[in-house]
């Protein structure tokens, strides 16, 4: 399903076009590409290739993004929502506190303003899947095809929130009219807001379409 890495299979010097997923992990290790920015104990290179984190886990976008000023998710925008995303089993897992100055009522969180954070999450979880299919030691640009959003509760402000993604499938080129690889993802926002229980405020389902080579930094 997903592209050939031809230079790599060039670098092994005879071998399989269609070289093992641990071998590509450790090829682009050798050769002094930085593989787990992230140091995630999750990414593939640490679970099938045996490659080590360097050090103490961060976000996905600090590790891959630092200079992005993303409204949802950029680490250099101080005006934004900064949302921070750790790797899960082909998801990720976010944190983010929504301030009150983007409230649409009382206690009612602006709607757009909390789409923007399943977007955000929901790119990164297609990217990331993308890449690590790919092995890849950077993840590629995705797009929002489209996003179904369906609003249980209020989103509350100045709450710390956890929104949570699941990888359902991807989609080849060609397939219902795309021209480019697309990552189906899930998506959902809860509050912990409750005696420490987690109450559901918003699910989504996203379409995220491969845009480009490499993210924007």
């Amino acid at each position: 399903m997903m592209a050939r890495w031809g230079g790599l299979a060039r670098g092994y010097g005879g071998s399989p076009a269609e070289a093992p997923s641990e071998m590509k992990w450790k090829w682009l290790a050798s050769h002094g590409h930085e593989i787990n920015p992230c140091n995630s104990e999750l990414h593939p290179a640490a679970v099938m290739a045996g490659i080590a984190p360097a050090g103490e886990q961060i976000s996905v976008q600090e590790a891959y993004t630092p200079l992005s000023k993303c409204f949802g998710c950029g680490p250099s925008n101080p005006s934004g929502l900064q949302l921070k995303s750790m790797r899960t089993e082909r998801g990720l897992e976010g944190q983010v506190t929504i301030p009150d100055m983007f409230l649409a009522f009382p206690g009612v969180t602006n709607g757009g303003v909390v789409s923007s954070i399943l977007e955000c999450h929901g790119n990164w979880t297609a990217a990331l899947e993308l890449m690590d299919k790919a092995c890849l030691p950077r993840p590629p640009l995705t797009l929002t095809a489209s996003i179904f959003v369906s609003y249980k509760q209020p989103t509350p402000a100045n709450e710390p929130l956890v929104v949570r993604s699941q990888v359902v499938r991807i989609i080849d080129t060609g397939t219902i009219g795309l021209t480019k690889q697309a990552v189906e993802v899930d998506l959902q926002l809860f509050s912990t807001r409750t005696n420490g229980h987690e109450e559901l405020l918003v699910s989504a389902e996203g379409l995220f379409k491969r845009q480009g080579a490499t993210r924007a930094l």
